[in-house]
């Protein structure tokens, strides 16, 4: 964040609201649900609606697990792993749009980005990914990531 001319502030999730009251700092990454639960919409009443989110949650297994498994037993896994995947998105899309909601109604302005701003945030990511991979994420899971993301978006026909 530094080399892009930000000013980075590490905080305890119990300073954010006084840092942001106080003008200690002006801008917070959140999800909205973490904004509605701590008030900070009430001080920064302008979110920007970008549907970038992190991954939540996982089912993590060990290889040595896994390859114990038979060929029937992990396909019954990732059956019922993609299963709870579906009912766990819908719960969490359904989390942040009550929480937008809920904080529109007490005064939150929600900006969304045209088309092209959204190529500039998207640009703006690219930009970063040498930074991060190999540094903060492995260049393996870091690929195979991308990797996973390229055919989901492919599957679903969406471009980039």
């Amino acid at each position: 964040m530094k080399s892009l001319g930000y000013t980075p502030v590490p905080l305890e999730t119990s300073d954010v609201l006084p840092a942001i009251q106080t003008g200690m700092i002006n801008v917070v990454p959140s999800t909205p649900y973490f904004a509605l639960a701590t008030q900070i919409y009430s001080t920064a009443p302008n979110m920007l609606e970008i549907n970038w989110a992190p991954i939540v949650g996982a089912f993590v297994i060990t290889k040595k697990a896994w390859d114990d498994m038979g060929p029937e037993a992990q396909k019954a896994v990732m059956a019922k792993s993609d299963k709870a995947g579906a009912v766990i998105r819908a719960k969490a899309r359904q989390e942040v749009d009550d929480a937008v909601d809920a904080m529109k109604k007490r005064g939150l302005t929600v900006n969304r980005p045209n088309p092209e701003q959204m190529r500039e945030w998207n640009d703006l990511a690219e930009k970063l990914y040498p930074r991060i991979r190999g540094t903060m994420v492995p260049a393996e899971t870091f690929d195979e990531v991308f990797a996973h993301l390229k055919a989901f978006r492919a599957s679903k026909g969406k471009p980039q």
